[in-house]
C-alpha cells in the first residue's frame, strides 16, 4: 500500500494546524503557560486512550481494517476538498482562522500573563486541543492497524506536529497570513488519492471478499 507515512503526516498536520492556530492566539492574548498546558495534556490525554483502545483491532479481520482505512481516508479528502472549495468560491475563511480567540470565548490583555493560572482558559483550550487530536487518532489509528506499519505511523504522527510547530515559530506573528483554505484544499486532495488507491488495491487483492 502506498505509504502510510505519508497518510499519517498529512492528516496530523492539517488537524494539528487548527490547535497550533488557536494556541498561538492564546500565547499572544497573554497566556502561555494555560495554552502550552492545555495542548500537551489534551494531546497525551487522547495519546493515552488510543494506546488502551489498541488491543481492539485484534478483534478485526485485516481486511476490514484496510476498507475502515481506506472509508476514512477518502470520506475525510473528500470532506475537506469539498469544505475547502466552497470556502475558496465563497472567499471565505474558517472561524478558528479568522478570530482564534472568538472561538474560545477569551480576551487579550496585558495583565493576563502576571496574573493567577486561568483554569477557564485551560479547559476551553484542553476541549479544542482533545477534539482535534481525537480527529487526529480516528485517521492514523485504522492506518497502523490495517497496515501494521506503526513506526512509518508514528513518525508520520511525530513529523506532522513538528513540521506545524516549526511553521509556528517561523512564522510569528504571521500565522493569519498562511492560505489554510488552500492548504487544506491540498492535503484534503492528497487523501482522497491516497483513500483511492486502498480501496483499488483493496478490490485487486481481496476480489473474493468484495463479492461475497
Amino acid at each position: 500500500m502506498i505509504s502510510p507515512f505519508i497518510a499519517a503526516f498529512t492528516g496530523t498536520a492539517v488537524e494539528f494546524f487548527e490547535t497550533a492556530v488557536i494556541a498561538y492566539a492564546i500565547v499572544r492574548a497573554g497566556y502561555p503557560r494555560e495554552a502550552l498546558a492545555a495542548v500537551v495534556i489534551g494531546h497525551v490525554l487522547v495519546a493515552v486512550l488510543a494506546i488502551t483502545l489498541l488491543p481492539l483491532n485484534q478483534m478485526l479481520p485485516v481486511f476490514w481494517l484496510r476498507v475502515l482505512a481506506a472509508f476514512l481516508l477518502t470520506a475525510m479528502g473528500l470532506h475537506w476538498t469539498q469544505k475547502s472549495i466552497r470556502r475558496l468560491i465563497a472567499n471565505k475563511r474558517p472561524r478558528w482562522a479568522e478570530d482564534p480567540l472568538g472561538k474560545l470565548k477569551v480576551s487579550p490583555t496585558v495583565e493576563a500573563a502576571v496574573q493567577a493560572f486561568s483554569p477557564f482558559v485551560f479547559l476551553v483550550m484542553a476541549k479544542s486541543s482533545v477534539v482535534e487530536a481525537a480527529e487526529i487518532v480516528v485517521v492514523v489509528l485504522p492506518i497502523g492497524a490495517a497496515t501494521a506499519a506503526w513506526n512509518q505511523v508514528l513518525w508520520g504522527v511525530a513529523a506532522g506536529i513538528s513540521a506545524v510547530t516549526a511553521a509556528a515559530l517561523v512564522l510569528h506573528g504571521r500565522m493569519k497570513s498562511v492560505p489554510e483554505v488552500k492548504l487544506k484544499l491540498a492535503i484534503g486532495l492528497v487523501l482522497l488519492a491516497l483513500g483511492l488507491s486502498w480501496c483499488v488495491e483493496i478490490y485487486q487483492d481481496y476480489p473474493g471478499q468484495l463479492e461475497g
